[in-house]
């Protein structure tokens, strides 16, 4: 649907995505290790990343451009492209390879055995031994559900770092859709007050208004050019940060299709507090690592259990010429170390784990009094400007219009009712941006700042 860019190319490194199983993985590769100078790196990186760029347009016609993007295309193209979700995938894969790990036996140890060698005058004894370690007590079944407890971890990490991708593509969408309709709204506001100061001006040389009415109005205009201006500017910026967090490279503007005042649900303080901190990810990552703390203690204490090692040799003694074989069984006495120190680390490990799971409960707890008094501000706000304040703005600007038109009315007393008018819709869109944002925040459980660390 829209041309996806590779990724920025650093030094004399290139990156280059391969799926595996839907799973984007980086992959670096070195082109040389030549020594250049800086500025020579600094020319090769322009380049390089030029000429991928324009690899990458001339492949995607420019005319499969779309006429407009809504919320689910930002939020399909973020999950694909958002180098974030790569490394917190990693992370769950990794965990896997981890719990394979740990449930994997010591390599046995082969090898070659020789003793009385120059015994009267012969090789002695030559052979060779065979050693393994065997694991007592269920230790290796228990590192296995400590790694599982770590995958776990992960894939709720996981899922936080998703739901952070998600309110902060969200509320990037909002940003950029409130910022493109306040353009519209601010250029309307500009060209009201450019008729204004121009109406003034010929008032005034009809001598039917003062000076200080005409400069009134001109300061009125340049005011609202400034608003136009600045509409701008913040249009510009919320593109870019939104494709910023989808994570392609800045695309050309296109207009942002979404609705503000749809879908607005009316939450009480009960039913945000049993969604955020009832399901939230932050909270059964930190539970999970009290799981694996436990596990943890459990496997301190049986490092105590002896792991038995046997050793098997076969030799041939060339004084004798016998074949011989020998066994070997040992394990070590827990006399000196019974692994003290590592149960005492373990079981601080469970009581800073539990600590945490509390401090996690009290932040989310501190974090959503906030957002959810930015959120009952918004929807009061939004409710008085829907029950109210635009209807009266309305009703004045329509009727100010019809006494224009009967001839009760002045110039002035129309425009001024316009730019009452824009101004309050302009008041509105500020409201419903906060309403939207707060709401973003309280139902992706107050993660946002996906792209910090």
């Amino acid at each position: 649907m829209i041309s996806l860019l590779v990724p920025a190319f650093a030094g004399c490194q290139s990156v280059r995505t391969v799926g595996t199983e839907n799973r984007p993985v980086l992959v670096e590769t070195v082109d040389n290790e030549t020594e250049i100078s800086a500025e020579e790196a600094e020319i090769l990186t322009t380049v390089s990343f030029q000429q991928e760029s324009q690899k990458v347009e001339s492949a995607i016609p420019t005319d499969s451009e779309p006429d407009s993007l809504t919320l689910a295309d930002f939020e399909r193209l973020a999950f694909e492209y958002n180098p974030t979700l790569t490394s917190a995938m990693a992370a769950v894969d990794g965990a896997y390879g981890q719990r394979v790990q740990a449930g994997l036996y010591p390599n046995t140890v082969v090898g070659y055995h020789a003793t009385e060698v120059g015994n009267l005058g012969t090789a002695g004894q030559q052979g060779g031994f065979i050693s393994q370690k065997f694991i007592t007590g269920g230790k290796l079944d228990l590192d296995q559900f400590i790694a599982s407890r770590q995958i776990q971890e992960a894939d709720h990490l996981l899922d936080a770092q998703q739901l952070r991708v998600l309110s902060d593509v969200r509320v990037r969408f909002y940003d950029a859709l409130v910022a493109q309709r306040r353009l519209e709204l601010t250029f309307e506001l500009a060209e009201i007050g450019d008729e204004l100061s121009d109406a003034s001006n010929k008032l005034l040389a009809a001598r039917q208004v003062s000076e200080n009415n005409l400069l009134q109005a001109e300061i009125e205009a340049e005011q609202a050019h400034i608003l136009h201006d600045n509409a701008e500017n913040e249009k510009t910026e919320a593109w870019r940060r939104l494709w910023s967090v989808v994570g392609v490279p800045e695309r050309e503007f296109v207009a942002i299709e979404g609705d503000l005042e749809q879908n607005l649900p009316d939450y009480t303080w009960e039913e945000c507090y049993a969604m955020v901190l009832g399901q939230s990810s932050e909270m059964a990552a930190a539970k999970m690592k009290v799981e694996r703390a436990k596990l943890s203690i459990d496997r301190a204490d049986r490092e105590n259990i002896p792991d038995i090692d046997l050793m098997v040799s076969v030799r041939h003694h060339n004084i004798t010429e016998s074949e011989l074989a020998n066994i070997q069984v040992g394990f070590p006495i827990p006399i000196l170390n019974q692994n003290q120190g590592n149960i005492m680390r373990a079981q601080s490990e469970l009581v800073a784990a539990k600590s945490d799971v509390r401090r996690i409960e009290l932040d989310l707890q501190d974090r959503l009094a906030l957002a959810y008094r930015r959120y009952a501000d918004a929807k009061q706000q939004t409710s008085r400007y829907n029950d109210s304040i635009l209807g009266k703005a309305r009703k004045s600007l329509d009727l100010v219009k019809d006494g224009y038109e009967e001839g009760q009315s002045d110039y002035l007393s129309l425009i001024t009712a316009q730019q009452t008018f824009v101004r309050v819709n302009l008041a509105y869109l500020e409201s419903l941006k906060e309403l939207r944002t707060s709401l973003v925040i309280i139902e992706g459980q107050l993660l946002t700042g996906s792209l910090s660390r």
